[in-house]
């Protein structure tokens, strides 16, 4: 009877720490940063962004890089590296980084493990 009980206490352990797992809750920073990076992916693809964003968006990229199941999700989205690439070119061309952030937005990762997306064929 014991036994019963354990397994069952283990199946509904499993199955509330799930549940948890997908209802995640972020602070409001969180939520901030990435409404904040949406708004300005969407200036940038508009052609409507100024130069004096660049503090927005380095400090929403800081909040999401915490948290990167949210920044590959975001960016898999909306493209969020190749915007903000496209957001220097425009802005900052002389930006150092700038190298280096156009190779990361060339290869498009998944959203749990960062893994390039659309180099792999099962058939090679």
């Amino acid at each position: 009877m014991n036994t019963v009980i354990m397994w069952i206490g283990l199946a509904l352990l499993v199955a509330l720490l799930t549940f948890l797992n997908q209802k995640q809750v972020y602070s409001s920073k969180v939520k901030q940063a990435y409404r904040e990076l949406r708004m300005l992916a969407d200036k940038v693809l508009s052609g409507q962004s100024e130069s004096a964003e660049l503090g927005g968006w380095e400090a929403s990229i800081a909040v999401m890089e915490k948290h990167p199941n949210e920044f590959n999700k975001l960016d898999n989205e909306i493209g969020l590296r190749q915007a903000f690439v496209q957001y220097l070119e425009r802005h900052y061309p002389q930006d150092k980084r700038l190298p280096e952030l156009r190779e990361a937005a060339a290869y498009r990762k998944d959203s749990v493990w960062g893994i390039k997306m659309g180099d792999y064929d099962p058939r090679k």
